[in-house]
């Protein structure tokens, strides 16, 4: 079979020379726009204050200026190893600005910088000493007996945890956003750190205060290609989507911006979750108190990326089973682990979805 090419008429060549000379003018406009904004630009930047603090850790609660709608409060638990301003990045994306435009009542519980000394927190420290007494506080400063947790990733495996061992004040509605709860199959992560082969003990006792170069190593290399080369294909996947230059830079902070995790709860995250699957066989012992998954009675919504890497949508999915939940909503999004909180798809869908479902399990002010 012969082919022939068509000799392209002046016209046509004119046209591709001009498409070309106004794509590299674009590329040139957004490589000034990256070269002039601060390579540390302002994360974090809903309003709030500071009603509690422990160690490291603040208790954020943020202003409204639309004022509150709701009684029940929102409590935002993140993973350890992360920064908190992944759910509040940046003015227009920012799934706490959201809701706190919507009349919800919101905080946070930052972590803050694990340093050496904190290298023998356990998860019971964290869920006994952090989790429910910055609890205790969000209720009382809302004056209500009930509240709504929103674990992201880690954070609500750990908020799952705290559900299931204290009944006051009670978790009316528990929203999970890429949450592991089954570590069955973790996919690539389930092989990597499987017993014998790796030695969570030996990684801890070595090290003790697990380094951030350490954690952003493992997360990365669970998809190399896209973390590693992807910094500025992601770039213009954002300029596709309609989002700014500075999006791109704030996502890019969070990314390089990890923090230290502390050893015994490493161990523990690796060895009792990972390796052994404890949570979802009622066999995590924190203080004396096994956490039973059926004693929560919590509204469950459930939110997963069906191109998550890093917690892979069965892993959520399975708390359908598990949980004592009467009502449950498991929804999927065409977005990776990032992209439920950042990103298009997170602006325009997870975000309106999480405000509808907490509107009608809120109690509403008069």
């Amino acid at each position: 079979m012969k082919y022939t090419m068509r000799a392209k008429s002046p016209t046509e060549i004119g046209a591709l020379l001009q498409e070309g000379q106004e794509r590299w003018l674009q590329v040139t406009k957004r490589w000034l726009e990256i070269l002039t904004l601060d390579p540390r630009p302002q994360t974090g930047c809903t309003p709030k204050d500071i009603i509690w603090r422990k160690n490291k850790s603040k208790l954020y609660h943020y202003h409204s200026s639309v004022g509150r709608k709701y009684r029940t409060p929102v409590l935002f638990i993140y993973a350890l190893i992360n920064r908190a301003y992944i759910l509040d990045l940046t003015p227009g994306m920012s799934i706490v600005e959201y809701l706190v435009d919507d009349g919800f009542d919101v905080y946070m519980l930052e972590w803050g910088d694990f340093n050496w000394e904190d290298r023998n927190l356990s998860f019971a420290d964290l869920v006994f000493d952090y989790i429910a007494q910055a609890v205790k506080r969000v209720t009382a400063e809302a004056e209500s007996e009930n509240l709504t947790i929103i674990g992201y990733c880690m954070g609500g495996t750990m908020a799952t945890m705290y559900t299931a061992l204290f009944e006051k004040p009670r978790v009316q509605n528990l929203i999970y956003i890429a949450t592991p709860v089954d570590f069955t199959d973790a996919g690539i992560s389930s092989i990597w750190l499987a017993a014998p082969a790796f030695n969570a003990d030996r990684v801890a006792d070595t090290f003790q205060l697990i380094p951030r170069d350490f954690i952003d190593m493992g997360t990365r290399m669970l998809n190399p290609v896209n973390n590693y080369l992807g910094t500025y294909t992601r770039l213009w996947k954002l300029l596709d989507e309609g989002l700014s230059v500075h999006s791109w830079k704030v996502l890019n902070k969070w990314m390089s911006d990890g923090i230290n995790f502390p050893g015994e709860a490493y161990r523990q995250w690796i060895k009792e979750f990972y390796q052994e699957n404890r949570l979802v066989k009622n066999q995590i012992v924190l203080r004396g108190r096994t956490v039973h998954l059926q004693r929560i009675k919590s509204n469950l919504l459930a939110l997963v990326g069906q191109r998550d890497h890093i917690v892979l949508p069965h892993q959520t999915a399975a708390a359908l089973e598990y949980l004592g939940s009467r009502e449950k909503t498991y929804l999927e999004f065409p977005v990776g682990h990032g992209g439920l909180v950042f990103g298009k798809a997170a602006r325009e869908q997870v975000f309106p979805t999480v405000a509808e479902w907490l509107r009608n399990r809120s109690e509403k002010l008069n």
